[in-house]
């Protein structure tokens, strides 16, 4: 006897009504010892796949329970920030927002919170598998317990072939390409997306262990040469740790109707002009810790990756109507010279030549080694 079961997959309808523009969404952090930034976007309904809207023209500010008022510039577009703050431990801090719109929002004042060093950013290989990474932290005084860290990772890369010449249209010709129009090597550099939290709350001591910071596959392009983390850790209260373990949750569990659904999240921000407006963020205080790491692809034995060009190399002649036919009309990219001063070139297209194509820049980052 075969018994057949069917399963009805539905689709999740929010029983929340967002305002046509999205509820705003508040990220960021006010830093005592470094650069305070903070983004502002717009909720977009589900299965959230149009772009996620920004909120620009905005006027924020840092306001102490001090009276002290510390206006943040807009960066770029929904992004406000300043480089440094003269904070007070002993003071409390919160963020107004008036938008373009003319809709004010104000949070409420949040405790400064000393963050303890991060004592070491470390990773673990499997040739298999790929690298783990993890932080490492504790506080003495057992005053911390709750942690947040996020990371910016930036990697280096080559393009498939390198380039010593480019083609001039104007006069038709082809000469050694200048350092400065290099694209061999290149960068791409981004920030992390997940909510990463740790808490010592029910250990004995304040201590935090290899908690999980990013996952590398192994052979990926991120390990092709060198990579580099740099990792920011913030101390948080007991109730910013919390809004912030809930949404984790939320975020992370979408994908099935079986799942726990989604909570109202209730932040510490309120809409002034309209205080039935749900507003996602929680504003927190304090100092910032922070951590570089490189890891080359020299320390990890049988890491195979290689980008290689799709077709085989052409051959240009060493003339005018070759070049016009090859460079001009086709888009091939010279690459070398072969044989004599007046031999043939050998050429690919621009996607195996030129390493912007796969996302990144030629621009060499400030704190890149030598």
């Amino acid at each position: 006897m075969i018994t057949l079961h069917w399963q009805c997959i539905q689709n999740y309808n929010s029983p929340y009504a967002s305002p046509h523009t999205g509820y705003l969404v508040v990220e960021g952090y006010i830093s005592g010892n470094g650069p305070t930034t903070y983004t502002l976007s717009h909720t977009i309904p589900l299965p959230g796949d149009s772009a996620i809207p920004l909120e620009t023209g905005a006027k924020v500010q840092v306001e102490g329970s001090d009276n002290t008022v510390y206006p943040l510039k807009e960066q770029s577009s929904g992004v406000y920030g300043i480089d440094t703050l003269a904070l007070n431990a002993a003071t409390l801090y919160r963020l107004r927002i008036s938008t373009a719109e003319g809709e004010q929002y104000l949070s409420a004042f949040a405790p400064f919170k000393p963050t303890p060093a991060i004592d070491s950013i470390n990773w673990v290989y499997n040739s298999s598998s790929g690298v783990n990474i993890y932080a490492n932290t504790h506080d003495p005084t057992g005053n911390t317990r709750y942690y947040q860290w996020n990371y910016t990772e930036t990697w280096e890369y080559t393009s498939a072939a390198q380039s010593g010449y480019i083609y001039e249209d104007t006069p038709n010709i082809v000469v050694p390409r200048p350092q400065a129009q290099q694209d061999y090597y290149c960068w791409i550099t981004q920030g992390s997306t997940n909510i990463l939290l740790g808490s010592s709350a029910k250990l004995a001591q304040d201590v935090i262990y290899e908690q999980p910071l990013n996952f590398i596959p192994a052979g990926t392009q991120r390990l092709s040469l060198l990579y580099s983390m740099i990792v920011r850790q913030h101390a948080l209260t007991q109730s910013g740790y919390n809004f912030l373990s809930l949404m984790q949750q939320n975020t992370e569990s979408l994908g099935s109707i079986f799942d726990a659904q989604p909570s109202q999240l209730v932040g510490n921000i309120q809409c002034l002009t309209n205080p039935n407006e749900p507003v996602i963020g929680y504003i927190s205080a304090g100092t910032e810790q922070q951590q570089r790491i490189f890891i080359s692809r020299q320390e990890l034995p049988y890491w195979y990756y290689a980008f290689t060009c799709p077709m085989a190399d052409d051959t240009v002649p060493n003339n005018p109507d070759s070049f016009v036919r090859y460079f001009a009309g086709s888009g091939l990219v010279p690459i070398d010279q072969i044989g004599s001063a007046v031999g043939p070139y050998s050429a690919n297209v621009a996607g195996c030549v030129d390493c912007r194509l796969q996302g990144g820049s030629t621009q060499e980052p400030s704190f890149w080694p030598n």
